[in-house]
């Protein structure tokens, strides 16, 4: 991931160019020039979470879904992301809603420690611990992307804990992959059954984003839970966005321990798996029209 100077410069870099961007008066223009500048090739996974950040806010239009933009506009809302990871979503709100402040949390502390805004702040916690702050503090928790983390017991606990830390009137949500009734050509197919196959074994919840609208309905002090979802095709047929999603994909297929732990669970070597990665999917993406769909579930919190 590099040293300490090439973090500093990285985390400079990142909150330079969202402010820039954020002076861009056309929405849509911005979201242009955002896929334009992170368009890489560059696998790093510090680098996929921010091509992977503003990839997610173009097909959505949005950061979030929550009704909650004038609030943050107005200022004094305090925001509550579980599981930051280098804090792009938190850098790119604290820039346009900067009378607003933001709190991020995870168990790798790969968020900027030293140079961020001033409405920013970031914590090295893990959620399955429990969170260390006050009942009613927040009004506005965000979580994403997290369903191969966490077990199904975990994940009851960890939505207590949104919970808990929302403040009545606040919202709370959630985002993140679908996996039923997805289109995807067979060896994409295949390594995605492998990961959520894999998962199961462990108990984690892989189908969190397809039974998370029930658990909220669940709660008696939570109103009406609402969802919605955007999908694109990855690989040269999905255009832009599908070139992104593409070089995601593969970035993410082929790092360690990924390739150890897939080439295991299909009984071949690593080598193998590289190649089946490297040539047998690239060629599908361009052959086929294998799409991804991001659900967001958000509630509030009523009492």
């Amino acid at each position: 991931m590099g040293n300490k100077n090439s973090h500093s410069k990285q985390e400079q870099l990142v909150i330079k160019n969202i402010q820039e961007f954020n002076q861009i008066e056309s929405e849509k223009e911005r979201h242009e020039k955002l896929l334009e500048y992170y368009f890489s090739n560059d696998t790093d996974s510090i680098d996929r979470f921010h091509v992977f950040h503003f990839l997610k806010q173009h097909i959505f239009q949005s950061n979030f879904s929550s009704p909650i933009e004038d609030k943050l506009i107005k200022g004094e809302y305090k925001v509550l992301e579980i599981g930051c990871g280098p804090g792009t979503w938190l850098l790119d709100l604290s820039s346009k809603y900067d009378n607003s402040n933001f709190v991020g949390i995870d168990i790798e502390p790969i968020f900027p420690q030293e140079i961020k805004p001033n409405n920013v702040e970031f914590i090295k916690a893990s959620i399955s611990n429990g969170l260390s702050f006050g009942d009613n503090e927040f009004d506005f928790t965000h979580i994403e992307l997290l369903r191969l983390f966490y077990t199904v017991d975990q994940w009851d606990f960890i939505l207590t804990e949104l919970i808990r830390v929302t403040k009545p009137g606040g919202y709370i949500e959630v985002s993140g992959r679908r996996r039923e009734n997805v289109v995807r050509a067979p060896i994409f197919c295949k390594i995605m059954d492998t990961i959520y196959a894999s998962g199961s074994r462990r108990n984690l919840d892989t189908n969190l984003i397809y039974n998370l609208k029930s658990k909220f309905e669940l709660q008696s002090n939570l109103g009406n839970v609402h969802r919605t979802e955007e999908n694109f095709v990855i690989g040269p047929n999905g255009g832009k966005i599908g070139m992104i999603a593409q070089d995601l994909a593969l970035g993410y297929f082929k790092a360690e321990p990924l390739v150890k732990t897939l080439s295991e669970e299909m009984g071949v070597s690593k080598e193998e798996y590289k190649n089946m990665i490297e040539k047998d999917l690239l060629e599908e993406f361009k052959q086929s029209c294998s799409e991804s769909i991001y659900v967001r579930i958000w509630t509030q919190k009523l009492s």
